[in-house]
C-alpha cells in the first residue's frame, strides 16, 4: 500500500547542502508493525516526515495505494495527512487550551465531519485508550501517559491506514512505555504501523518488522515486502457528453475527500486560546478600544449637536416659516459680493494710487430679485399635496396698527386711539421721564409688531380640524365664558402671552392694556428706588378676557382734505383719536382666550400680543378696495400719499411716499398676493415641499408650460428658508469640525492596529507548536491562516463592542454635565448605526492588521513548528 521510490531528499544551508536520504527504497504492507532504527542523524525523522506528507522529497518517488505522488498538490498533501496518517509524537503535542475531547476532536473537524458526529468518534476512540472519563480535563491536568494515549486516540480517531509514531515512549516511564507499546501493537493487527525509535529492544519484542538506516541508506530490513508492485488498474473511459462529463465532475466532487476548517471552527480554536490568556486579552481589547472611544465620542457629540441643530430647526420652523415675497434676498449673488473676486488691476499700473473696489457694487448687482407671484404660481402652490405643509398663509402687505383703535387714557382723558398713535404716545411719555429712558425710546420700534395673524383662518370656521396647527402648540389658559378658546367668528381675536404668563410693559400698554398710571409707576418706582427684583406688576386674566379692539376702515380714518394749507398739503387728513364712530366704517375685535407656548415647544407659530385672524383681514381688505383714498391713489398714480396729520409716526410718513400698489396694500385696499409663508411640522416636510417649490423654477427653466402657460426663467420665484440657511451654515462648521476631530482620533485607531498587529505576531510565535500540529493534521495553510484571522477578529470585535459600550456610559455623564449647565440633555447621543459601523471598523482595521501575522503563521513549516519548544 505504501512505496517508497530511490527517495531523496536534500537541505540547503548558506554554504552547502545535506543529504538527509540518499535514495531510499522500501515497500509496506497493509498491516505490520515497522520499526525504523538507526543513530542519531541517519535520517530517521525525515523519513517518517516524508512518509507522512509533513516533508517533501527532493527526488524519487512515494507512491500510495499505486497512485504516484508526484504531481501532489498542497490540497492533496492535506487530504492524505488528514485521512490516511495518523501521528503520535514524542512530546505529545497536544493543543493546550483545549480539552482531551477538543484535541481528539480536531482531526475530525479539519475533515469536515458534522458536531455530533465527531463527538460521538472522538469518545469512542478515547474509551478505546482508557481514557473515556478525562475527557473534559485540560492537557496539563493528565499524566505523561495518558497525554501519550490522548495523541493516540487523536491519530487514530479519522481511522488512518498509516499511524507514525515518532519516540512515542522517549518521554514516559519503563511501565508506562509498555502500556503505550502494548496498545500500538494492538493497533498494528488493523493498519500499517511505522514507528521511529532509539529504543532496540522495544523494536525487537513488538516490532514485526525492523529497518535500519544509517547516513540516509537503508542499511538491513528484517522482513522486506517481496510481493509484486500494484499500479490502479486502467480502465478505458467512455466516451461522455459535455453535460454527462460535468454531472461526472460534481459527483466525484461531492465524493471527494476533504480537508477543511471552517472559520466557526477557527473561531472557537482562537476563543478558547484568549480565554485561557484573560489578562492579556483583556487589556489588548480594552488598549484597542481607545481609538474607538475617541472616534465615538467625536460622533456622539456630532450626532447629538446636529440633532439639536436639527429639533431646534423643527422648533423654529413655526416662527420662521418659508417665505416667498415680491422682493426677495438673492443669497447667491450676495455671498458672490462678499467673496468679490473679479480681477484687480497690477500693481505696477496703479502705481502711486488707490485702487477703489466698488464691494457696495458688487454687491448691489443682483443682490436682490423680483419674484413674479402670478395666478398660474398660486395655481401650482394649491395643487402642492397637502403633507408637505400645515398651512399657507397669504400676505397682501396689510398693515393694521393705524386702523386697530382701543379705549386707552391720553393726558389722564379717557379716550380711543390707534395702536400706532398709542405707541407714539408712550414713546413719547418715556423720553419725557428721564434722559436714560430718552435714550431707550430709540429702540422702541425694534421690538416688532404686538398685531399678527393667525394661520389656518381664513374662512371654514365650522370645518374639520380648522385651528388644528395652532392647537397642537398652544395650551389655551383663559377664555370667555363658554367659549373653547379658539376663534369661532373672524372678529374674534387671542392674546398670547410668554411662557411665564409674561408680556412686555409696552405692549400691554400699546394695547390699552395697561393704563397710563400703571406704565408710569414702573419709572417712578424706579427712580425712587422703592421697586427691586422681587417686585412685579401682574394683570388680571379678567381685564383681557372679552377686551374689545375696533378695527375701522379707511373711510373712517381718511378724510379728504378740503383747506389744504403749507403745513398740511395732504390730500387725505388721518384722524389717529376720536373717530368717526359710524359702525358700517368699523368691526369689533374680542379677546376670547388667551394662549401660551406649549412647555415641550421653543418656538411657536404665534407671535407675542394680539393674533387675530386672516378671514377678519380678508373682509377688512374686499372693503377698503372701495374706499375714497384707494380710489384716489387709483386715480391719481404719480400724486400718491397717504396724507397724515401725524408726520412723526414712521408708518404713515413711509407709507406717503410709496408706490401705487405699495401704497394700496399698506392702507389694506389691496388683494394682491405679496408674500406668502409656508408652515410645516418636521425638517422631512419641509424637505418635500422645498422640492416641490423648485421643482417650479426646474420647470421655468425647461420652458415647461403649465396649465396653458408657458414658463420661462422670468417666472422663477425666489424663496426664502431663514432657518435652513441659518442652521444649514451652522452644520456645514459642525460637520468639518467632526471630520477634523475625527480624523485626528483617528491616530489612535491606526496606532491600535499596529499594537493589535504586534499582539497577533507575538501570539504567532506562541502557538508554532500548535500550527505544526495542526498542519500534521491535515489543516491547510488557509486554515492556519484563518485561525489567527479569527484572533484578531474576536479581538477587534471585543475592542469595538467594549469601545461603544464605554461611550454609551460616557454619553450618560457627559449629558448629565451638559445638561447641568445648558439644560440640553441630549447633546452626546451615538446612533445606533454609528455604533455598528464603529464595530466592523474595528474588527475589520484589526483584520488588517493581523494579515502579516496570519500569513506568516500559515506559511510556517510544519516540521520545523512541531520541533519548537
Amino acid at each position: 500500500m505504501l512505496q517508497l521510490k530511490s527517495i531523496k531528499k536534500d537541505y540547503k544551508t548558506a554554504s552547502s547542502t545535506v543529504q538527509a536520504l540518499k535514495g531510499v527504497d522500501l515497500r509496506f504492507r497493509r498491516n505490520e508493525f515497522v520499526s525504523i532504527l538507526g543513530p542519531s542523524g541517519c535520517g530517521k525523522t525525515t523519513l517518517l516526515n516524508i512518509i507522512g506528507g509533513l516533508d517533501h522529497y527532493t527526488s524519487g518517488d512515494l507512491v500510495i495505494c499505486g497512485v504516484s505522488t508526484k504531481d501532489y498538490k498542497d490540497r492533496d498533501w492535506d487530504v492524505y495527512r488528514n485521512h490516511r496518517i495518523g501521528f503520535v509524537f514524542q512530546s505529545y503535542n497536544l493543543i493546550p487550551h483545549q480539552t482531551v475531547l477538543g484535541n481528539v476532536e480536531v482531526a475530525l473537524t479539519i475533515a469536515g465531519i458534522s458536531k455530533e458526529e465527531r463527538k460521538a468518534r472522538a469518545i469512542e476512540a478515547l474509551e478505546k485508550v482508557g481514557l473515556g472519563n478525562e475527557i473534559n480535563k485540560k492537557p496539563n491536568q493528565l499524566s505523561g501517559g495518558q497525554m501519550q494515549r490522548v495523541a493516540i486516540a487523536r491519530a487514530l480517531v479519522n481511522n488512518p491506514e498509516i499511524l507514525l509514531a515518532d519516540e512515542p515512549t522517549g518521554a514516559l516511564d519503563t511501565v508506562t512505555s509498555v502500556q503505550i507499546m502494548d496498545l500500538i501493537r494492538e493497533i498494528a493487527g488493523e493498519r500499517l504501523v511505522i514507528m521511529v525509535t532509539h529504543n532496540p529492544e522495544l523494536a525487537e519484542e513488538y516490532s514485526t518488522r525492523i529497518v535500519r538506516l544509517q547516513d540516509g541508506l537503508v542499511i538491513s530490513d528484517s522482513n522486506p515486502y517481496e510481493g509484486e508492485e500494484t499500479f490502479e488498474e486502467v480502465v478505458e473511459e467512455p466516451i461522455l457528453t459535455k453535460k454527462e462529463e460535468r454531472a461526472l465532475k460534481r459527483a466525484e466532487r461531492k465524493k471527494r475527500e476533504k480537508a477543511s476548517m471552517s472559520f466557526k471552527t477557527s473561531l472557537g480554536l482562537s476563543a478558547r486560546n484568549l480565554l485561557m490568556k484573560k489578562g492579556r486579552t483583556a487589556v489588548t481589547s480594552i488598549a484597542g478600544s481607545i481609538g474607538i472611544i475617541s472616534v465615538c465620542l467625536v460622533l456622539a457629540l456630532s450626532n447629538g449637536f446636529n440633532g439639536y441643530i436639527l429639533k431646534t430647526e423643527e422648533d423654529m420652523l413655526s416662527s420662521s416659516p418659508v417665505k416667498i415675497t415680491k422682493t426677495a434676498m438673492n443669497m447667491d449673488a450676495l455671498m458672490n459680493g462678499l467673496n468679490n473676486s473679479k480681477k484687480m488691476p497690477d500693481l505696477d499700473e496703479l502705481d502711486n494710487q488707490v485702487y477703489v473696489n466698488s464691494f457696495l457694487t458688487s454687491i448691489a448687482k443682483g443682490m436682490t430679485v423680483e419674484n413674479d407671484i402670478s395666478e398660474a404660481y398660486i395655481n401650482y402652490i394649491e395643487s402642492m399635496d397637502k403633507s408637505y405643509y400645515e398651512e399657507i398663509q397669504y400676505d397682501y402687505g396689510t398693515q393694521l396698527m393705524d386702523n386697530l383703535f382701543v379705549d386707552a387714557e391720553y393726558k389722564n382723558q379717557p379716550c380711543q386711539m390707534s395702536v400706532t398713535y398709542l405707541k407714539a404716545a408712550y414713546t413719547t411719555q418715556l423720553k419725557a421721564e428721564g434722559k436714560e429712558y430718552a435714550d431707550l425710546a430709540q429702540y422702541v420700534s425694534l421690538l416688532g409688531d404686538i398685531i399678527h395673524r393667525m394661520p389656518g383662518t381664513s374662512g371654514g370656521f365650522d370645518r374639520d380640524g380648522f385651528g388644528e396647527y395652532v392647537k397642537s402648540q398652544y395650551d389655551v389658559i383663559a377664555t370667555s365664558e363658554g367659549h373653547d378658546g379658539f376663534p369661532k367668528n373672524a372678529n374674534e381675536a387671542v392674546l398670547v402671552i410668554g411662557k411665564n404668563n409674561d408680556l412686555t410693559d409696552l405692549t400691554l400698554a400699546q394695547l390699552g392694556i395697561m393704563n397710563q398710571e400703571e406704565f408710569l409707576s414702573v419709572f417712578e418706582d424706579i427712580q425712587s428706588g422703592e421697586s427691586s427684583e422681587d417686585d412685579y406688576q401682574t394683570i388680571d386674566f379678567n381685564r383681557i378676557i372679552d377686551r374689545e379692539f375696533t378695527l375701522y376702515y379707511n373711510d373712517a380714518l381718511y378724510t379728504r382734505n378740503t383747506e389744504p394749507t403749507p403745513q398740511n398739503n395732504y390730500a387725505f387728513n388721518y384722524v389717529g383719536m376720536k373717530p368717526n364712530t359710524d359702525k358700517e366704517k368699523s368691526v369689533s375685535v374680542k379677546v376670547t382666550a388667551i394662549l401660551r407656548l406649549k412647555e415641550e415647544l421653543t418656538y411657536g407659530c404665534l407671535g407675542d400680543g394680539l393674533n387675530i385672524t386672516e378671514q377678519l383681514v380678508n373682509d377688512y381688505i374686499q372693503v377698503n378696495k372701495n374706499s375714497e383714498i384707494a380710489k384716489f391713489i387709483r386715480e391719481n398714480p404719480t400724486q400718491v400719499a397717504a396724507p397724515t396729520l401725524l408726520a412723526y409716526v414712521d408708518r404713515m410718513s413711509t407709507v406717503a411716499t410709496l408706490k401705487t400698489e405699495e401704497a394700496l396694500a399698506a392702507l389694506g385696499a389691496s388683494d394682491e398676493i405679496r408674500g406668502i409663508s409656508f408652515y410645516t411640522q418636521s425638517f422631512d416636510t419641509k424637505q418635500n415641499m422645498l422640492k416641490y417649490l423648485d421643482a417650479w423654477n426646474d420647470m421655468c427653466n425647461r420652458g415647461a408650460t403649465y396649465n396653458g402657460v408657458v414658463l420661462s426663467e422670468e417666472n422663477e420665484v425666489t424663496y426664502t428658508d431663514a432657518v435652513g440657511l441659518m442652521m444649514g451654515m451652522v452644520e456645514s462648521m459642525l460637520n468639518a469640525i467632526t471630520v477634523v476631530l475625527v480624523a485626528f482620533t483617528a491616530i489612535s485607531l491606526v496606532v491600535s492596529s499596529v499594537m493589535i498587529g504586534i499582539i497577533t505576531y507575538v501570539s504567532v510565535v506562541e502557538r508554532v507548536k500548535e500550527i505544526g500540529v495542526l498542519r500534521s493534521l491535515g489543516a491547510r495553510k488557509k486554515d492556519i491562516k484563518n485561525l489567527f484571522n479569527a484572533e484578531t477578529f474576536i479581538i477587534g470585535l471585543a475592542s469595538g463592542v467594549f469601545g461603544v459600550a464605554v461611550t454609551y456610559l460616557l454619553s450618560l455623564g457627559i449629558n448629565a454635565l451638559l445638561g447641568s449647565l445648558t439644560g440640553i440633555t441630549t447633546l452626546a447621543a451615538l446612533p445606533i448605526t454609528s455604533a455598528v459601523i464603529m464595530i466592523i471598523i474595528s474588527f475589520t482595521l484589526t483584520l488588517i492588521s493581523g494579515l502579516i501575522p496570519a500569513k506568516a503563521a500559515a506559511n510556517k513549516d510544519p516540521v520545523v513548528a512541531l520541533r519548537t519548544e
